[in-house]
């Protein structure tokens, strides 16, 4: 296994602000719900989100021309993937849950380097990297909107830090997955979620759904590769360390 100053030379190389962009991509977890809306036969496919910084703060965790700008969640079998990108492809994140298995795989690319960590999926319990998430409190509301021509039901978020600005969660069930993500931070939310924000690293980030696709995905997308080296959560701390 590489030592810690391998991996800290391949960040040099490459960058060392790209990481924090991975744990917001693990938070736009497929969570199912919203009983009140008839669900529709739709369990395999993809969905391209947009993600947006907000500038009014000090940017600590990575240059702008650097940031992400979008990702991608596919789903199938109750199998979720989601990926970002950063600089043409040098690094790649993704978080993949196999239900059948039970576990949960972070798949990280440095350059040619493939590293994956994985973990047992428990009840009550957040993977690694939720761990750290700013703490919210959610409210359901009545209210309900249509976002992409699916039926969504709204709630509202806030933050316990009240320095940061509350915000809003579209979810829906017209998507069919049956609740992959109930051991997130937005465990509350029975349904899809198509917008809402978070706070990484005192970062304030919104988010939202551009395209909603039905399409047959690859059963691959679920595997780990041989090319993929695995890590402990040690090596993996030490590696989010480097990068701050």
């Amino acid at each position: 296994m590489a030592s810690t100053t391998y991996y800290k030379k391949l960040l040099s190389i490459a960058g060392k602000k790209i990481l924090p962009a991975f744990f917001l991509m693990l938070t736009l977890i497929l969570i199912n719900g919203c009983s009140r809306i008839a669900q529709k036969d739709f369990s395999e496919g993809y969905i391209n989100y947009a993600i947006e910084f907000e500038d009014s703060v000090a940017v600590s965790i990575f240059d702008a021309n650097m940031r992400p700008d979008r990702m991608v969640i596919k789903f199938k079998d109750n199998n979720t993937i989601n990926k970002v990108e950063g600089l043409s492809g040098a690094f790649s994140f993704a978080f993949i849950q196999n239900k059948k298995d039970n576990k949960a795989y972070t798949l990280i690319k440095l350059l040619n380097k493939k590293l994956f960590y994985q973990e047992a999926i428990k009840s009550n319990s957040y993977p690694f990297a939720y761990r750290k998430m700013p703490e919210f409190i959610i409210t359901k509301t009545t209210d309900y909107i249509e976002y992409l021509g699916y039926n969504c039901c709204v709630a509202k978020a806030i933050f316990t830090d009240s320095t940061k600005a509350p915000f809003d969660i579209y979810y829906t069930n017209e998507i069919s997955i049956p609740n992959p993500n109930s051991n997130t931070p937005f465990h509350q939310i029975e349904g899809v979620m198509l917008k809402f924000s978070t706070v990484l690293f005192d970062q304030r980030m919104d988010v939202w759904a551009t395209t909603i696709k039905s399409s047959k995905i690859s059963s691959d997308e679920f595997i780990i590769t041989p090319d993929y080296e695995e890590i402990g959560d040690d090596v993996l701390n030490e590696l989010i360390e480097l990068i701050k």
